[in-house]
């Protein structure tokens, strides 16, 4: 029996339209991210220079020669397993977009509900203006708390000095740099201010569990290194705390999930009078820390 004319064009329709430019790019990012759609669509917005929602509706945008050129150097750096913040050069933490070099840390969801519970404390207590922010990375912390807080006094430091760099440039973007002392040090060591506020997202994932995340070959180990029990940069910091804490003051740790009971230990060791909260962050993984010091 003969195919009419009509079952010869329904053949010809159900061949399988192209991939858009938007999939092409999500195939890119799947060996290397556990993101892909949206790293891709993050990616595609950026060099088309449109918004997300314009890049959805229309995901093959036409490119200029140049953007083109781009996108291709930028998934020679994704094949190469390079994060997207880093090929991109900055990342959004908290509504506001931060300047990111591969000498720093990039910034986590988790790290904001950090930066949540430290707004609530400073809005509760107008009289507590003082704040040191430890190993501050790229400083999305101590520049956020600036923003959020105008009267705030802080000082921001980190051991290494070209993440100390990337900070201050962060506080210069945000025209709140006069208002944030950065220091180069390790830790509390030499430390003889005191101050109402610690906030720390220090080093925290114990090494061998370290060695198998991706994490490990992609961002800077000395931001990410919390040691054999991932607690020996939060040890340093809790036993030397009580010299620098004022009365009345809060500590805020960010911890790796599978610590909080050593944590919490450790903590009430070294302060037995304080008030001590283990507290879950949205996926419901403890991760914060807080020391209400009496």
């Amino acid at each position: 029996m003969k195919q009419n004319v009509w079952q010869k064009q329904d053949l010809k329709t159900n061949k399988k339209p192209p991939d858009s430019l938007l999939l092409q790019i999500r195939k890119n990012f799947e060996p290397h991210s556990t993101s892909p759609y949206l790293d891709a669509l993050v990616l595609l917005s950026h060099i088309s220079a449109q918004p997300k929602s314009r890049v959805l509706a229309n995901p093959s945008p036409n490119l200029t020669p140049e953007q083109q050129t781009e996108l291709s150097l930028a998934l020679n750096q994704v094949k190469g397993g390079i994060p997207l913040p880093y090929i991109l050069g900055a990342w959004e933490f908290y509504q506001l977009s931060f300047h990111l070099t591969a000498d720093v840390l990039i910034p986590r969801p988790e790290t904001e509900g950090l930066i949540e519970k430290a707004l609530k404390w400073l809005q509760d207590h107008p009289g507590r203006r003082t704040c040191l922010d430890l190993g501050t990375g790229s400083g999305c912390i101590a520049v956020t708390l600036a923003a959020k807080i105008p009267d705030l006094k802080l000082l921001a430091t980190d051991r290494s000095y070209p993440a100390t760099l990337v900070a201050r440039k962060n506080a210069q973007n945000h025209k709140i740099d006069e208002r944030i002392n950065f220091l180069t040090c390790d830790l509390l060591t030499g430390f003889r201010t005191t101050v109402d506020l610690l906030i720390a997202n220090l080093p925290y994932i114990p090494t061998e569990k370290l060695k198998s995340l991706r994490v490990y070959n992609t961002e800077p180990r000395l931001a990410l290194d919390g040691g054999a029990d991932g607690l020996a940069s939060i040890r340093d910091v809790l036993e030397k705390a009580p010299g620098i804490m004022n009365p009345g003051g809060l500590i805020l740790l960010e911890i790796d999930e599978s610590k909080g009971d050593e944590a919490q230990k450790l903590t009430q060791s070294i302060f037995p009078r304080a008030e001590i909260k283990l507290e879950k962050d949205l996926s419901g993984m403890d991760r914060y820390l807080s020391i209400h010091i009496k």
